[in-house]
């Protein structure tokens, strides 16, 4: 049975240093595009999430049930609508106007091609803060990943969605396929003043399988993060008004062994940042199955039938997730507080979140 002590126990301590809890909600898995790493795959899973796709009247219960439990854990909501591509979702504005009069911030993380000035001024008046599109190298390869004709219109769309004074983010997802332009990136984004870019690593699972034996390799991706801080250093001396973020933990590990920062060993093994899995957010997908993480695909309930309070708190994978102490290499670290890499991706190598990060170069 839930009670309050024990969801003071799980949200409130864990969340005092962040006081935001997320909701990533692949609202509609339909998509224009077939991304080569996706997540997603042609499945009959696939299939049947777009054919049991909630009904708007399920998403409006969806988004009471959350903000009465981030009402209920004192925390600020963040709906981050996604797909699929959520333009697709019919009725999807009735969600965005829905989950605004509820008082939740609302992001979109979707794709460029549905995306017009008209779209992108009006998703402004209704309060948007941002808008997620994604980049994954130069005109070719971007195309070769994306589809064709896909790197023009995620130009087009940042471009409108500057014009509407939406934050204009972009993601790039660094493999093997296009290590060497990620820096040439970061210049397109920066020239075209983009308000953030960030990177993550491919996570195979779904399409992205077909890289699993084909991973960057430790040393090689410390490397690579080294090229890119000073890459954002140079950025920053010609003055670009790009914000660059630091997503993956690995960077703490980075900037501990450059002296750029100190984090210090803590005795009572608090979970200050790195992986927010089990702490600071839950995914919902098309058809309300609930993920602690989007790439990872463990599910740990099914909304709106369940609480999300109660799957937060009771969910038997979710707390299995949360026992950080058996991840094998992690516990062991002295930075366990604040990094703890990508189970994901770890997941998605070997079959268990609780192994090493792949692509952790540190010796323990």
């Amino acid at each position: 049975m839930l009670t309050e002590e024990k969801e003071k126990e799980v949200v409130a301590e864990k969340s005092e240093s962040k006081r935001k809890f997320a909701l990533q909600w692949h609202i509609t898995a339909k998509c224009s595009n077939s991304c080569e790493h996706c997540y997603l795959q042609e499945t009959e899973k696939k299939r049947a999430e777009i054919r049991n796709e909630l009904s708007l009247k399920e998403c409006f219960e969806i988004i009471n049930d959350f903000k009465e439990a981030t009402k209920a854990w004192n925390v600020n909501g963040r709906i981050y609508f996604t797909g699929g591509d959520p333009l697709l979702k019919k009725g999807f504005l009735k969600l965005v106007e829905c989950a605004r009069e509820k008082g939740m911030e609302v992001g979109i993380l979707g794709n460029p091609n549905f995306l017009d000035s008209q779209t992108a001024m009006m998703l402004k008046e209704m309060g948007v803060f941002y808008y997620q599109v994604s980049l994954e190298g130069t005109k070719e390869t971007h195309d070769r990943i994306r589809g064709n004709g896909s790197f023009e219109k995620t130009l087009k769309a940042i471009e409108a969605l500057n014009e509407a004074g939406i934050s204009s983010t972009v993601m790039f997802t660094v493999s093997k396929e296009n290590i060497e332009e990620l820096i040439p990136t970061i210049e397109l984004v920066s020239q075209m003043e983009v308000s953030a870019f960030d990177f993550a690593r491919l996570v195979p699972i779904g399409k992205g399988k077909q890289y699993k034996d084909n991973l960057i390799k430790p040393l090689e991706y410390r490397n690579l993060l080294i090229n890119v801080l000073e890459e954002y250093k140079r950025q920053r001396k010609k003055g670009s008004k790009t914000f660059f973020g630091r997503k993956d933990h690995l960077w703490k590990l980075l900037y501990q062994e450059l002296g750029i920062s100190c984090f210090p060993y803590r005795e009572d093994r608090m979970l200050l940042s790195g992986c927010q899995m089990g702490i600071a957010g839950l995914t919902v997908v098309s058809d309300g199955t609930v993920y602690a993480c989007r790439r990872l695909p463990i599910e740990i309930g099914k909304v709106p039938e369940e609480k999300m309070r109660d799957i937060f708190i009771d969910a038997e994978n979710l707390k299995d997730l949360r026992d950080v102490e058996k991840m094998e290499k992690c516990s062991k670290c002295n930075l366990f507080s604040y990094c703890r890499g990508c189970p994901a991706v770890a997941y998605g190598l070997t079959g268990s979140y609780f192994s090493p990060d792949p692509q952790c170069w540190k010796e323990i």
